[in-house]
């Protein structure tokens, strides 16, 4: 049986000089058994902040959960890029 939730950690955004902390919504998923799996992460999203809105469009990465997620800002959303 697999279990997804919907969870919330601390991020950092980098890239274009800036370096600013965010929160990052994610879906944790695990499959169920004895022992369980470890937890896969998906559907990255960095939550909407007053620091996060004062970034300009651009490309960056967010630190987050041990791993280094490519993005791009533009129009005031992110977007995940290769």
């Amino acid at each position: 049986m697999s279990v997804k939730e919907t969870v919330f950690f601390s991020g950092i955004i980098v890239g274009n000089g800036q370096r600013v902390e965010c929160e990052i919504q994610a879906k944790k998923s695990t499959l169920g058994g004895v022992p369980p799996s470890a937890a896969a992460f998906s559907d990255y999203r960095v939550m909407d902040s007053e620091a996060t809105r004062r970034l300009p469009d651009g490309d960056y990465e967010v630190l987050a959960n041990e791993e280094r997620i490519k993005v791009r800002r533009k129009g005031g959303y992110f977007l995940a890029r290769p």
